[in-house]
């Protein structure tokens, strides 16, 4: 019997979302019930800072040894050596976070709690953005399970967002100019309804629903 999580997210608020998060578990006789601030990287201070769940798109012009271990060192570096070691520089200057997720493409590294783990996506599976998945391992966390035996084949997620609709062409998630990358802007922002709007993309690593105003499950 696999766990299932149900997420229930503000739609964003220039790269910071409002999650609720409620996991049913095999394992434990009463349903977990979650609450944190999710903040997507590059974000105006003091929001990273704030963040219960930190989640940064790796430079994709920047080789990972993991995928070129012999021409790694020939190309431009990033500040940091690898995608594992940026999330771990990133844990340790957001210790308030305890989730931190750096992605790229089909691989996301984790720290979770401080733990390192590395996630890779089953090409055959239905896509659920980097992002969901981080906030599902928060939950998990909460819950007390074990960082070790976090995998998304074993979660189902049911997800909702909350006054999302779609905005105008050309415009921002709060309608200030060009969508960041990842489908969500890059600074903290207010609370209204009418500002909860975004511009679809069509990367797989956005952090917007699949289908608007409808759950979406995955396995």
């Amino acid at each position: 019997m696999t766990a299932t999580v149900r997420l229930t997210e503000d739609a964003p608020q220039r790269g910071v979302r409002r999650t609720g998060a409620t996991l049913l578990h095999p394992d434990r006789p009463l349903r977990v019930v979650d609450e944190h601030l999710r903040v997507r990287l590059p974000a105006t201070h003091p929001m990273p800072l704030l963040a219960d769940v930190l989640v940064a798109e790796y430079p994709s012009d920047v080789r990972s040894p993991y995928e070129d271990p012999a021409g790694y060192a020939a190309e431009a570096r990033s500040p940091y050596e690898d995608p594992a070691r940026y999330a771990a520089e990133l844990a340790d200057c957001h210790p308030g976070a305890l989730v931190v997720a750096v992605y790229r493409g089909p691989r996301c590294w984790l720290r979770l709690g401080g733990r390192p783990r590395l996630l890779v996506r089953d090409p055959g599976r239905p896509v659920q953005p980097w992002a969901v998945w981080a906030s599902v391992a928060h939950v998990w966390l909460v819950a007390g399970l074990d960082p070790a035996a976090f995998e998304p084949a074993a979660v189902r997620v049911v997800r909702t967002v909350r006054d999302y609709a779609p905005a105008s062409p050309g415009s921002s998630p709060d309608g200030s100019g060009p969508a960041g990358a990842g489908g969500e802007s890059s600074a903290a922002g207010g609370s209204s309804a009418s500002n909860r709007a975004f511009a679809p993309t069509a990367s797989a690593d956005s952090d917007r629903p699949t289908d608007a105003y409808r759950d979406t499950a995955s396995r």
